[in-house]
């Protein structure tokens, strides 16, 4: 073969090589692009919640703690739980998401639900908002309402104080420490057994 030959056969093996290199990699993009698309339209059907940044009974934490059990189900990556949970922002929040996202393009580190989560509380969720929830468990009481309304009262609210209710024995202890009567003493020998839990002992109390 004369060079002009061997190199016109190089050549011709070189672009088939890239053409067979191009149908191997366009099924696993395609591949790539229906699993995103397939997440999204699991997570999208089993969450219905929405989040707007703009009405004053919003609950940002409630949002949060909602969204992630569907993505944690999920078995998604940090990076994806943050990516999906974008879907249900709208109008302020979505505003706030997008001009926080393209910020963040210019940071090394990459955008995962820790710190999705984090600065999503920060900015519609502040500190002094959470002091105040948890100022309203700690001086939760029963008063006037009935046993089922306590109970989901201080369930609303446990949520706001990760500190002073870290355990589940912390919990039922709280949850027991200010029902009145003769609930109070059943729930609170209710707790000693090894398997009570606080929603258990809800459903206990609710049936006194």
């Amino acid at each position: 073969m004369t060079n002009g030959e061997i190199s016109e056969a190089f050549l011709s093996l070189a672009c088939a090589m890239t053409t067979q290199a191009n149908r191997d990699v366009m099924p696993r993009v395609n591949d790539i692009e229906s699993t995103v698309a397939s997440r999204l339209r699991d997570f999208t059907r089993m969450n219905h919640s929405t989040f707007l940044g703009s009405k004053v009974d919003e609950d940002p934490q409630n949002f949060i703690d909602e969204v992630f059990k569907i993505v944690d189900a999920m078995g998604v990556t940090p990076m994806e739980k943050a990516e999906l949970v974008f879907n249900q922002l709208k109008d302020v929040a979505l505003v706030w998401f997008e001009k926080w996202r393209d910020e963040r393009r210019i940071v090394a580190d990459p955008m995962d639900w820790g710190v999705f989560k984090t600065t999503f509380l920060d900015r519609f969720f502040p500190l002094e908002l959470r002091e105040k929830k948890l100022v309203e468990f700690m001086n939760l009481r029963q008063d006037n309402m009935n046993v089922k309304e306590y109970s989901l009262k201080f369930t609303e609210l446990f949520k706001y104080s990760p500190t002073l209710v870290a355990n589940s024995w912390a919990r039922m202890n709280k949850c027991v420490m200010v029902i009145s009567g003769l609930v109070k003493e059943k729930c609170r020998t209710a707790i000693l057994h090894h398997d009570m839990d606080i929603s258990r002992l809800m459903v206990y109390a609710h049936q006194l």
